[in-house]
C-alpha cells in the first residue's frame, strides 16, 4: 500500500467514524428533543396566558378600589352611576357595582353580582351564562362620617371565547380552553372530552393523546381560572432518511477530499527533513531546487515560499520591536501628565517588564533624608513591604550613588544588599530629575534565561527619562495642593480649608442632628511681642501655640490659622460642656509655662478664647463665626486669659 492510500483511507476514517456517530444521534435524539422542545414551548404559553387571566385579576382589584373611593366620596349610591358609566367607558373594567348594606345600589356595564370570594382569593363571579374575574372591596363605615355609605364595590372582566381566542393568538397555540371549577367556560374552539379529562387528570404535567399535546395551568389565588392550552403533535418526517442521505454525501466528499490531499501530501521525506533542520539552525536562506512540477516540485516550491515568509517574519519582528520602543516613549508622554504616583509608578514597571520580557521588578525611591532607597512598587517579587537600602549597598544602592545602570549576571562583585531580591540576572537603571538621582528601576531574569540585552538598557533609558518627568509632575502637583490648604508658617490648616470645612461640617450636624461647636482664638497683647521682640520671635511664637493647641484636640477635630494671630478650631459632635472643657484646656496649656527656648528670654503668653455651639449660637456658619467672635470680644473685656461662651439670645441664621 503506497503513503498516498494509506493517507486517504486515515483521512476517511477520522472524517467518518465521528460523522456516522453524529448520524446515530441525530436520528435517536432529534425526535425526543423535538416533543421536549414543544412541551416546554406549550407550558411557557399556557403560563404566559395564565398571566394574562392574573393580570385582569390585578386590574379588577384596582377598580374595585377606585369605585369604591369614589363610593366613599359620594353621599348617596344613587349619585355614583355616572360615575361608574365613565369606569366602564375608558376600559378600566367590563363591568362594575357599588352594593349599599341593603343590596341596593349602582351598576354599569355588564356588571357582576358580589361574589363570595373575590379573584385574589380564587374566586369567581357569573353574570348569567358568562363568567367574569371579579375583585371585591367592602365599603367601610369611618368614624365621624355617618353618612359614607356601607357595603361593598365589586369590578370584573369577562372571561368568554374573545378572550380566549386572543390568548391563542397570543401565545402562537393551535387551541385555548378557559375553566372554572373543572369546566370550560370559554375556548378558542372545541376541544375533544377526552383529551380534557386527561389533562385535567394529569395536573400541570403535559398530556398526549390521539397526536395532540396539551398542557394545564390550574387556577389559583390570582389566577381564579385555569388556562389549558393544546397543539398538534410536531413532527419530523425524513429525519432518517435525510440524515443517512447527508452521510452517504458526506462520505463521497470525504473520500474525495482525501484523495486530492494524499496526493497533494505526497513529498520526499529525507529531503524535507534536511532543510528543516537546516532552518531550524537559523538558516532561514535556505531552500529546495525545483527540479520538475510533480509532487516534488510542488514541495519544493511551497518549502521555497514558507521560508520566504520566515525570513519576512523576523524582519517584521524587528520591526515590531522598533514600534515597542517607540510606543513605550509615547507611554512616558502620556504619564507625564498623570498625578496618581502609585498607579505612573506601577505603569512605568509594568511596561518595563513587559518590553524586556522581564520576570520580575521594582522601583524603589529615595527618601527625603536622600540616605536609603524605599520600596514604590514591585511585581513578581517576594520582598518586604518596607524595604530600605542605604546608598551604596547593593545592586540598586550602588545605581543610586554612582547614576550608572548596572547590567548583567549576578555574582562576583554584583551582589544584592540586604532585603534586596536574588536572582541570575539583573538590569538597573537610574531615574533622574535634572542629572539627580530620585531613585533606581530593577528589573530580574528574562524570561528566555539570557542576560539582559543592550538593546533593552536602550529601552529602559529612553523611557525612564519620560518617566521621571511624570514622577516630578506629581511631586509638584501634590506640594501645590498641601500649600493650597495649609498655613506655610505653623503647618495648621488655613483660611481657605476652614471655609471648606465648617460648611460641610455644619451640614453633617445637621443631618445627623448632632452638635458642632467652634472655638475663636487669639493671642493677648501679641502686638507687644513683635514691637519688643521682633517679628521672628513672633511667628515663633506662632508655631508654639500651634502645637500647644493640636496637643490638646482630638484628631477628628479641625485647627486652622485664621489670620494674623487668631485660631480657629471646629470640634464635632461636641456640645457646649465639651468645648467649654477644650476652651479650658487650652487656655490652661497656652499660660502652663513660658514660650521659647532655653537660649531665649522666656515669654509668659495667654489666650483668649470664644466659644459657639450649632445650632444654639447659629445655625449657618457665618451666623455660628459671628457668635463666637462676639464670645471672644466678651473674654478680652473681662481681662484676657479667659473663655466665654457666646450668648443664647443673640443665636440667628
Amino acid at each position: 500500500m503506497t503513503l498516498r492510500t494509506r493517507l486517504a483511507a486515515a483521512f476517511v476514517l477520522v472524517v467518518l467514524v465521528p460523522l456516522l456517530v453524529v448520524v446515530a444521534l441525530v436520528t435517536t435524539a432529534l425526535p425526543t428533543a423535538l416533543q421536549e422542545r414543544q412541551e416546554q414551548g406549550l407550558t411557557s404559553s399556557s403560563r404566559l396566558a395564565a398571566s394574562v387571566i392574573s393580570g385582569l385579576c390585578d386590574r379588577a382589584s384596582a377598580a374595585a378600589e377606585a369605585t369604591a373611593r369614589a363610593a366613599a366620596a359620594t353621599e348617596s349610591l344613587g349619585d355614583l352611576e355616572g360615575t361608574l358609566d365613565e369606569l366602564v367607558r375608558r376600559g378600566i373594567a367590563d363591568g362594575v357595582r357599588v352594593t349599599g348594606p341593603d343590596g341596593r345600589g349602582a351598576a354599569a356595564g355588564a356588571a357582576p353580582p358580589v361574589p363570595e370570594r373575590g379573584c385574589r382569593a380564587g374566586g369567581i363571579a357569573r353574570v348569567g351564562d358568562a363568567v367574569q374575574v371579579a375583585a371585591v372591596v367592602e365599603l367601610g363605615r369611618p368614624s365621624g362620617s355617618p353618612g359614607t355609605p356601607a357595603g361593598a364595590a365589586v369590578a370584573g372582566f369577562t372571561v368568554d371565547d374573545a378572550l380566549a381566542d386572543a390568548l391563542r393568538a397570543s401565545a402562537g397555540v393551535g387551541r385555548v380552553v378557559l375553566l372554572a371549577g373543572g369546566q370550560p367556560v370559554a375556548a378558542s374552539s372545541e376541544m375533544p372530552d377526552d383529551l380534557l379529562r386527561a389533562a385535567l387528570a394529569a395536573g400541570e404535567s403535559p398530556v398526549r393523546l390521539n397526536g395532540t399535546v396539551a398542557v394545564l395551568t390550574e387556577a389559583r389565588p390570582g389566577q381564579p381560572v385555569a388556562v389549558l392550552v393544546s397543539q398538534e403533535e410536531g413532527e419530523g418526517p425524513g429525519v432518517l432518511p435525510l440524515a443517512l442521505a447527508v452521510a452517504a454525501g458526506a462520505v463521497v466528499l470525504a473520500v474525495g477530499i482525501a484523495l486530492l490531499l494524499a496526493r497533494a501530501t505526497t513529498r520526499p521525506l529525507d529531503e524535507l527533513s534536511d532543510a528543516a533542520a537546516r532552518v531550524a539552525g537559523g538558516d532561514l536562506d535556505t531552500t529546495i531546487e525545483v527540479r520538475s512540477r510533480d509532487e516534488l516540485g510542488r514541495l519544493a516550491e511551497s518549502f521555497n515560499g514558507m521560508t520566504e515568509e520566515l525570513r519576512g517574519y523576523v524582519g517584521a519582528l524587528q520591526a515590531s520591536r522598533d514600534e515597542l520602543q517607540a510606543g513605550v516613549a509615547r507611554i512616558g508622554d502620556t504619564l507625564s501628565g498623570t498625578h496618581d504616583l502609585d498607579r505612573i509608578l506601577t505603569v512605568v514597571l509594568e511596561t518595563a517588564m513587559a518590553s524586556t520580557r522581564a520576570r520580575a521588578g521594582a522601583v524603589l525611591l529615595l527618601g527625603a533624608d536622600r540616605t536609603e532607597l524605599e520600596l514604590a512598587v514591585s511585581e513578581g517579587l517576594d520582598v518586604p513591604a518596607d524595604l530600605r537600602l542605604p546608598l551604596g549597598v547593593g545592586i540598586a544602592g550602588r545605581v543610586a550613588s554612582t547614576g550608572d545602570p548596572i547590567r548583567g549576571r549576578v555574582g562576583g562583585d554584583l551582589q544584592p544588599g540586604p532585603g534586596e531580591p536574588s536572582a541570575e540576572t539583573v538590569l538597573a537603571v537610574p531615574l533622574k530629575s535634572s542629572s539627580t538621582v530620585i531613585g533606581v528601576l530593577t528589573l530580574y531574569d528574562r524570561e528566555d534565561g539570557e542576560v539582559f540585552a543592550e538593546s533593552d538598557l536602550a529601552t529602559l533609558r529612553t523611557f525612564t527619562s519620560q518617566a521621571t518627568v511624570a514622577v516630578d509632575n506629581v511631586v509638584l502637583h501634590e506640594e501645590a495642593q498641601r500649600l493650597s490648604i495649609t498655613d506655610g508658617l505653623t503647618g495648621l490648616w488655613n483660611y481657605r480649608y476652614f471655609s471648606m470645612t465648617i460648611g460641610k461640617e455644619i451640614e453633617r450636624a445637621a443631618r445627623f442632628s448632632r452638635p458642632l461647636s467652634l472655638l475663636l482664638l487669639d493671642l493677648d497683647h501679641f502686638k507687644l511681642v513683635n514691637d519688643v521682640y521682633g517679628h521672628q520671635r513672633g511667628d515663633a511664637v506662632l508655631v508654639e501655640l500651634a502645637g500647644r493647641v493640636r496637643g490638646q484636640v482630638r484628631d477628628v477635630d479641625t485647627v486652622a490659622r485664621y489670620g494674623g494671630e487668631e485660631f480657629v478650631v471646629i470640634l464635632p459632635e461636641t456640645d457646649e460642656e465639651g468645648a467649654v472643657q477644650a476652651a479650658e484646656r487650652i487656655r490652661a496649656a497656652v499660660r502652663r509655662r513660658p514660650f521659647g527656648d532655653a537660649d531665649e528670654a522666656p515669654l509668659e503668653v495667654t489666650v483668649s478664647v470664644g466659644v459657639a455651639v450649632f445650632p444654639v449660637h447659629g445655625a449657618g456658619s457665618t451666623a455660628l463665626l459671628r457668635r463666637a467672635d462676639e464670645a471672644l470680644y466678651n473674654a478680652k473685656r473681662a481681662g484676657r486669659d479667659t473663655w466665654r461662651l457666646a450668648d443664647v439670645g443673640a443665636a440667628d441664621d
